[in-house]
């Protein structure tokens, strides 16, 4: 053969054997690249209803947000000076630079969110307008206020630079609001009632103390009056119990001087009776005695 064909069939040979290999291997990464291809697609077609809910939450909960940013809207204010304003009976607040322009309006309720910490924010309440000028507004307190509150308003309603202004916000955060502040109020009548109550006991304990004392120096005397002894009677400055001790000391006194009269009557008594008998037995020695016995007997008391 020439030399040329044996080099043409090995070329032949070696091309075959690279096509060998290269068919070979070509049909081994259409395999893996079809089994990839089966199992992502098995994969998405999993994946499928996750999509479609994770689609449904995102349509929510953009419809929420949306509810929620017509529940805030509008803004009034950002990084709003606020300082509190209490006059003529009125409690309230004075916002620097907010005024027409930002589309507040007198009678307009707006809601006041102050500085918090750390980074947040505290609901300060709703708050009425009534005045509007260019360069600043006022507005005051649209919920019940307590008795602490109103004393020290000028001294702690103080929120700085960082105050936002909403022309409205969700219902729940002016009812919870209104809902404590009536329970709050409650609360501080209840105490109100109970510190009365109190004061009323703690008075009539005076009373009842002062009363004592007065039975007091009634009974035992008031040595502060010793002074006037011979101007006010002894019982005003010993006291009715010393009193009636020496009134006692008198009476049984007195039963001890009446006790010995009658020992004297009793013995005059029986001496007189001693008279009379002997008496009568003399006038009986007597001769004709029938008119002397009876004026006898007249002598002595018969």
């Amino acid at each position: 053969m020439h030399i040329l064909g044996k080099i043409l069939l090995g070329l032949t040979l070696i091309l075959a054997g690279v096509a060998t290999w290269a068919t070979a291997n070509t049909l081994k990464v259409r395999n893996e690249w079809m089994k990839s291809i089966t199992t992502k697609r098995e994969a998405y077609e999993k994946s499928i209803p996750d999509v479609a809910r994770t689609e449904n939450e995102l349509f929510a909960t953009r419809s929420e947000y949306d509810l929620l940013m017509q529940m805030w809207a509008p803004m009034i204010g950002f990084d709003v000076t606020i300082q509190p304003n209490a006059s003529n009976g009125e409690y309230g607040i004075i916002l620097n630079g907010i005024g027409p322009a930002t589309g507040i309006r007198t009678g307009q309720i707006i809601h006041v969110f102050g500085a918090g910490e750390p980074a947040g924010s505290n609901y300060v309440g709703p708050f009425k307008v009534n005045v509007v000028d260019a360069g600043r507004s006022a507005a005051v307190a649209a919920w019940p206020l307590r008795q602490s509150e109103t004393a020290n308003w000028n001294q702690e309603f103080l929120f700085g630079s960082q105050c936002r202004v909403y022309g409205s916000v969700p219902a729940n955060a002016p009812k919870n609001l209104l809902r404590y502040a009536q329970v709050l109020l409650a609360k501080d009548e209840l105490m109100a009632a109970k510190s009365d109550h109190r004061d009323v006991q703690t008075k009539a304990v005076e009373i009842a103390n002062e009363h004592l004392n007065y039975r007091d120096i009634e009974l035992h005397g008031d040595p502060s009056l010793a002074g006037d002894r011979g101007l006010l009677p002894d019982h005003m400055i010993d006291g009715q119990v010393k009193a009636i001790e020496a009134l006692d000391e008198q009476r049984n006194q007195t039963e001890l001087d009446v006790d010995q009269i009658r020992h004297k009557l009793k013995l005059m008594y029986d001496e007189v009776q001693t008279l009379r008998d002997r008496n009568r037995q003399l006038v009986a020695s007597l001769p004709n005695n029938e008119g002397v016995v009876s004026s006898s007997d007249a002598a002595v008391g018969e």
